[in-house]
């Protein structure tokens, strides 16, 4: 039986459940439902006649098959350390030769459905290897392929879709090789060794790094998931002979993910109710009140999972909810939403606290799945301590490990002045720090009170130098003077008016971003806190100090009793402690219960549109390679 032919009995099965990209982002015609991303299966609908050629696709960034042009081997001739990766043909198998001649045969694996690039990734793992393959022996498939099989089956549990990865595909053509009586041949079993090792690098690198690439998706985030090399997934494989192993130890270590993954199926199982029940719009409840409006905050409390007894919708109407009573039990209820949502718990079902019940157990569902993908975007666990920024909570938190050594409040940025989301390492604390103006803040913010007012700056602090020098702001025409051509740097002295406040935490970057006190405190007690121009504004910073420093013998009486002195200090850190900007609206809270935030920078929409489009491209794409 040739490598066509058993393809071709399972060609029927490997172009069920294409469908357009298109559908990922609303725009799917109406014969062709829109994606569900929790709901995989393997048993969709056929191909609407639009589906686009594989050529035509995009594929994401992220491919472990494809490796950086600094890292790539010759094939076939040295590996890093300048050993001999190419054995004579009289050392290698029957199975072991068709696979390297298969690699090496650049019109035989494009037709196998392969890319040039993902060749060089292929040659090297393989060739350090010496072409023994994976998922055969003695030409005879292993219980290994079949684990792989079964794992990728659990991508739903992901937000991930197991067709992206032609698990049906696959799954056919394994069944008919061990139907076929070991009746396939050479090429046939080195086909299909190879297209499961790249199933196999796909699957674990989503898992490890994400599907989106967000640099490519997101301004102002400048994040590069770590993607693991193929051979050495191979080798952790071939250490451990367990598919389910690897793969595990490639999730996010974060508890956040775990906790996303159990809502995840929650959700799904809700949005098979019959009808969700919404609260109308009215005034404020307060505890007491009474009306059809308690009665669907209690069911919508029920849909959430809030109440103890909840089992889902019950398919009643709203209509034809009784009236209730808002009792205690509820209000305690309602609390523990506002708690987890990031709002004022008072127990009073306002403006905010209403829509964010009456968001969509949809939308919600979305916002699991992105975050999940957030989650894969991030790096290892550190051994030490690191801090955390979640500038979607606007929260900072010092961790060693999974644990909360300490967390404050902060001020992040306006969705005009984003705070950027990057990754870095501290370098010092400055003591009574000077702010030099930031040229956006003194073009839009200085310049225009200083023109009308030459004396603006006057009691501020700052100071205005040209060239280096100070000069005098009354003694410039203000008006003259153009934002494009602002040839004048404004420097804010150390002191209780310093925007900076009593202490900032550098990291120094390219975005100029940092940690920093602030003499205004009241904007601390908003429950949304995007005000600065992009900088993190701690509430409590010499505590925060304190944890941070600790490893480094800084005490907060040292650094409280540097504040008084009034001079500029530094204190540099002894230890190495990375900090990391993130943004997530769902995670999981420091008492393990599920947390959503408001989407202040709108990302979440671009993200799920990259995650099921590209999702979508892959299932196009290994569809057409079978």
């Amino acid at each position: 039986m040739s490598h066509k032919s058993i393809c071709a009995t399972v060609l029927a099965a490997s172009l069920i459940g294409m469908s357009s990209p298109s559908s990922a982002t609303g725009n799917a015609t109406s014969s062709v439902p829109p994606i569900d991303p929790l709901n995989f299966n393997e048993n969709a609908a056929s191909p609407p006649a639009d589906t686009p050629s594989p050529e035509d696709l995009v594929l994401p960034d992220i491919d472990p098959l494809v490796l950086p042009e600094s890292e790539l081997q010759v094939p076939g001739l040295t590996g890093p350390a300048g050993q001999v990766l190419d054995p004579t043909l009289s050392e290698l198998s029957e199975l072991e030769q068709t696979i390297r001649d298969l690699i090496f045969s650049e019109d035989e694996i494009k037709s196998a459905g392969f890319s040039s690039r993902q060749v060089d990734a292929l040659a090297e793992a393989y060739s350090l290897r010496n072409f023994r393959p994976v998922w055969f022996e003695d030409q005879s498939l292993t219980p290994l392929a079949n684990r792989l099989i079964d794992e990728i089956r659990k991508a739903p549990t992901h937000g991930l879709d197991p067709q992206a990865y032609g698990v049906r595909q696959l799954a056919s053509i394994l069944d008919v090789m061990e139907a076929s009586n070991a009746t396939a041949t050479l090429r046939e079993i080195a086909v299909v060794e190879l297209q499961l090792t790249r199933v196999f690098a796909s699957y674990g690198a989503h898992l490890a790094g994400g599907v989106v690439r967000p640099t490519k998706v997101l301004k102002n985030v400048f994040i590069t998931p770590q993607v693991p090399k193929l051979n050495d997934m191979l080798t952790q494989l071939e250490e451990t002979r367990s598919v389910e192993q690897l793969f595990a130890s490639l999730e996010p270590e974060a508890p956040s993910y775990d906790l996303l993954k159990d809502q995840l199926a929650r959700y799904n199982d809700a949005l098979t109710s019959d009808y969700p029940v919404y609260i109308e719009d009215g005034p404020s409840i307060r505890p007491g009140d009474t009306g059809a409006r308690i009665s669907q905050l209690e069911k919508r409390l029920q849909a959430e999972g809030y109440a103890p007894y909840y089992s889902g919708y019950s398919g009643t109407s709203e209509q034809d909810v009784a009236p209730a009573y808002y009792n205690d039990d509820m209000v305690a209820l309602v609390k523990s939403f506002q708690k987890r949502h990031g709002l004022s718990v008072d127990g009073v079902v306002g403006k905010k606290t209403r829509a964010a019940l009456n968001a969509s157990l949809t939308d919600r569902r979305d916002q699991i799945l992105v975050n999940l993908e957030r989650m894969r975007w991030d790096d290892p666990l550190p051994s030490g301590r690191y801090v955390k920024v979640n500038v979607a909570e606007q929260i900072v938190r010092v961790m060693e490990g999974t644990d909360v050594l300490y967390e404050t409040r902060t001020v992040v940025g306006k969705p005009r002045h984003a705070t950027p989301l990057f990754s870095d390492t501290f370098e010092y604390a400055e003591i009574n720090p000077t702010w030099g103006v930031p040229w956006s803040i003194a073009t839009n913010e200085y310049l225009p009170k200083l023109r009308k007012n030459a004396s603006a700056l006057s009691g501020s602090g700052i100071n205005v130098y040209k060239n280096g020098r100070r000069v005098d702001p009354t003694a410039i025409n203000w008006n003259a003077v153009s934002k494009r051509r602002f040839g004048y740097q404004l420097r804010q002295k150390a002191g209780r008016k310093n925007a900076l406040g009593a202490v900032k935490y550098m990291f120094p970057n390219k975005h100029n971003i940092y940690l920093h006190d602030t003499p205004s405190k009241r904007l601390f007690n908003k429950d949304q806190r995007a005000f600065s121009h992009g900088c993190i504004r701690v509430q409590d910073p010499f505590t925060f100090g304190e944890v941070l420093l600790s490893g480094s013998g800084h005490s907060r009486a040292k650094m409280e009793k540097l504040r008084a002195r009034g001079k500029t200090v530094r204190l540099k850190l002894k230890e190495t402690v990375p900090v990391h900007l993130r943004y997530y609206t769902a995670f999981a809270g420091n008492d393990g219960e599920l947390q959503f935030r408001e989407d202040i920078y709108k990302q979440d929409k671009a993200i799920l549109e990259a995650l099921l489009t590209s999702q979508d491209a892959f299932k196009i794409k290994m569809a057409s390679t079978y």
